[in-house]
């Protein structure tokens, strides 16, 4: 059985069509179902139901998948060992990032990492929980390190999380804003303000809401969102906005001075800063060292608050 045709037929069910799966290996859709083809005639049967939109497995398809990716599995580590034999290298780690994390926690648990084994190899990606997650599952990252923001549902049986500290949620303003110096701002001032959000804030969005709610008003209407954390400064600064963030993605602009957290009751919400790995599948050394370095700045920062 060839390798090649193993890998084509695993993007195809991975990305679910043909089209897909061959911009994705970066070959043309002719050379992709030619290789699944050729698959299918070595084990003399079909591998996907024929004249469906979405590729969809046979019974034999679904009975080679059990088997193909743990093979490819191993494969793909046999050939990252190897390359590291041959280069001197020490493993890679690739790791995906939330906002919020990604100076507070990556990079002092990479930056020691790297002073012991400094041959590691390092990728990492930012992004926001839903769009890191899927890229763990399809083996694209080993880490997801975020702020968990999309409430207390059932978990992924196929990963693993780790709780590593809490981050609050806090109403931040210029220092500037009319209402940084006010004491127990209410429900009824905030509503008067405009506001600007980050994307997806997921159920602390809803509990924002709700607080509204709660003191018989209707939740800010007119309000604009945002993925990028330069325009939101440049509002918040210039423009008085108001926002909503987590504690440590606005450490900077607090410590300097630039911003307050506005003194409102009822307006904080504590979330749990979570590590995501792969269930059931064995850690690579370099992975392993990157979670215990992950704990250590984890634990580092606790201590600075409680100091």
């Amino acid at each position: 059985m060839d390798l090649r045709q193993l890998r084509y037929f695993l993007s195809v069910v991975e990305h679910g069509s043909f089209t897909r799966a061959a911009a994705a290996t970066g070959r043309t859709q002719q050379a992709l179902s030619k290789g699944i083809q050729a698959l299918e005639q070595q084990l003399g049967a079909r591998l996907f139901e024929r004249g469906s939109r979405e590729a969809r497995l046979t019974d034999v398809g679904r009975l080679l998948m059990e088997h193909a990716q743990p093979a490819h599995d191993a494969v793909r580590r046999f050939e990252d060992r190897l390359q590291e034999l041959q280069t001197g290298a020490e493993g890679q780690v690739r790791i995906g990032t939330g906002p919020s994390t990604a100076g507070s926690l990556v990079a002092p648990a990479v930056l020691t990492l790297r002073r012991h084994w400094p041959k590691i190899g390092i990728h990492v990606s930012g992004g926001i929980l839903p769009e890191l997650l899927p890229n763990l599952l399809a083996r694209e990252l080993d880490a997801v390190v975020t702020l968990h923001t999309f409430g207390d549902g059932d978990p992924d049986p196929r990963i693993r999380s780790e709780v590593l500290m809490h981050d609050e949620y806090r109403v931040l303003a210029s220092v500037r804003h009319p209402l940084a110096r006010q004491r127990d701002i209410s429900a009824a001032q905030l509503l008067e303000q405009a506001w600007i959000f980050g994307r997806r804030l997921g159920a602390v969005e809803g509990a924002f809401r709700q607080r509204f709610h709660e003191a018989g008003l209707e939740p800010p209407l007119n309000t604009m969102e945002s993925g990028s954390p330069e325009f939101m400064r440049a509002m918040i600064r210039d423009g008085g906005y108001l926002t909503l963030l987590p504690s440590r993605l606005a450490q900077a602009e607090l410590l300097a001075g630039q911003w307050v957290k506005l003194d409102a009751p009822g307006f904080s919400w504590q979330r749990p800063v979570m590590v995501y790995t792969r269930d059931g599948e064995p850690q690579s050394a370099p992975l392993a060292r990157f979670l215990q370095a992950l704990r250590n700045a984890a634990e580092l920062a606790r201590a600075r608050e409680v100091g």
